[in-house]
């Protein structure tokens, strides 16, 4: 045999390179295991002392039933120390708080970040293809719909606050002396699930969900040097969007946004709207005070529908437009010939349309304002709504579909990574135990916290199943 058949055969670095990345994924499952053995040792030892309903001590009574845990490594099977209390007989699992939901938040934030720019079918095959975690598309949509579960309702306690106990929140932002403040609304649509899945349990009068969006700014800073088309971008720009309150509820918390956002009766409050009829009443009622806008954008698309750029009449009804004179556009309509009952009806609606909004038209001749459309609502529909929730195929339920609308309203203030840091730094909910005496003396509390629902955090109880329990042992 020659040298040259002698020679090992050359390696192909993308295999070693796989081979590696699956070798150090199952290394790190094997070291989170072995953190987590050495965490519910500590938290067994320093917490589980006394029993939070009896005030006896509590001793070890073996380990609970295997649990999944997602982490970025992939699913792994824990156990964790149970405690048992010899006098009542009340079980607890002291460590069960740091895998409650059965997984990381380091987890959470890929699956949320997935979620949020591809469907959750896509979502679960990339984190197969990507990170080897091979989990099903529905228990994936399952875990990002439990993450509603760590949002802070501020808004909706603010807003409670605020309408029920005169209580003005906080102020998160601050305007200068006299500055306008702008507030733009508008609402998407996305197909409803039941409607398009199940047609016969679904209400045939609710065919899409609604998400109500509205962005706050102070004004608009120039962004590109071209004349001709210059860009602009939004200063100070918040939004806020849902889609399971009402309507008078998301404009109650917008009042209240209002305010964290600086407003006072000192600043003038301008709202720009599509001209849509419970947007007018819902601003009349809540903002009674400000300057409603109706977009020019939606009115020229309004007017180009009859009058377009070859009727005669265009450029008096641009120039009617442009002066923010409601009656010589009126006039120019109303002096348009039309010619089948398609037509008649375009032109009876548009009437009504600027009839009806005719002060919102007028108030674009307030020298105090400088934003004369609702580009930013219509933006901020199309980054929180439609890039997401508007895809082909796609259907939503109204729960399904708010907790990825907050991440999406999170990141569209730019506020999500300081949301996940937070996450990720969260300490225990665990707190340490008072000595045996304080227990006793406050057994009469937690008998009452027991029977609304509202159990302490001494330990996280668990529910052990029937194979598991034993005969005459009272299980809380």
């Amino acid at each position: 045999m020659s040298s040259v058949d002698q020679q090992p055969s050359p390696v192909s670095l993308s295999c070693v390179d796989i081979d590696l990345e699956e070798r150090h994924r199952l290394l790190r499952q094997t070291e989170i295991k072995a953190k987590i053995a050495e965490e519910d040792r500590r938290i067994s030892e320093r917490y589980a002392t006394s029993c939070p309903v009896c005030g006896s001590r509590m001793h070890r009574h073996g380990m609970s039933r295997s649990k999944e845990l997602w982490t970025r490594a992939g699913m792994v099977l824990i156990s964790l120390t149970r405690l048992r209390c010899p006098t009542c007989h009340h079980f607890a699992v002291p460590a069960h708080s740091l895998v409650d939901d059965g997984l990381l938040s380091s987890v959470a934030q890929q699956f949320v970040e997935l979620c949020r720019f591809n469907s959750f079918a896509t979502s679960a095959k990339l984190l197969n293809k990507l990170l080897g975690i091979d989990i099903p598309v529905m228990t994936l949509h399952s875990y990002v719909r439990r993450q509603a579960v760590y949002f802070d309702d501020e808004i909706v306690r603010a807003t409670e606050a605020l309408y029920k106990q005169g209580i003005f929140p906080d102020v998160d932002a601050s305007l200068a002396p006299g500055a306008p403040l702008y507030l733009a609304i508008d609402e998407g649509l996305m197909h409803e699930w039941t409607y398009c899945h199940n047609k016969k349990r679904a209400d045939k009068t609710k065919q899409f969900v609604t998400a109500h969006c509205a962005v706050f700014f102070d004004g608009r800073r120039r962004i590109s040097s071209d004349t001709a088309k210059p860009r602009y971008a939004l200063t100070s720009r918040y939004g806020h969007a849902s889609a399971t309150t009402s309507i008078d509820q998301f404009f109650s918390e917008t009042v209240t946004l209002s305010y964290k956002r600086g407003y006072t009766s000192s600043h003038p409050l301008f709202i720009l709207t599509d001209g849509a009829k419970y947007l007018a009443r819902g601003i009349e009622t809540h903002f009674p005070g400000s300057i409603h806008l109706l977009d020019i954008f939606h009115l020229k698309s309004r007017v180009a529908a009859l009058i377009d750029e070859a009727h005669p009449l265009y450029e008096r009804s641009i120039e009617a437009i442009r002066a923010y004179d409601p009656r010589r556009l009126l006039a120019v309509i109303d002096g348009c010939q039309v010619f089948d009952e398609q037509e008649r009806e375009l032109k009876k609606s548009l009437l009504g349309y600027v009839s009806r909004n005719a002060q919102f038209i007028y108030n674009h001749r307030d020298p105090r304002t400088r934003v004369h459309g609702s580009a930013s609502a219509e933006k901020a529909v199309d980054l929180l709504v439609a890039r997401r929730f508007k895809n082909r195929g796609m259907s939503w339920t109204e729960p399904g579909c708010e907790v990825l609308l907050r991440f999406q309203v999170l990141a569209y203030n730019r506020q999500l990574d300081d949301y996940w840091q937070a996450r990720h730094e969260r300490s225990s909910v665990l707190q340490t135990l008072p000595d045996k005496e304080d227990v006793a003396s406050s057994l009469p509390a937690f008998a009452a916290t027991q029977a609304s629902g509202n159990h302490p955090a001494y330990y996280h109880q668990v529910h052990l199943n029937d194979h598991e329990r034993t005969a005459g042992i009272n299980v809380n």
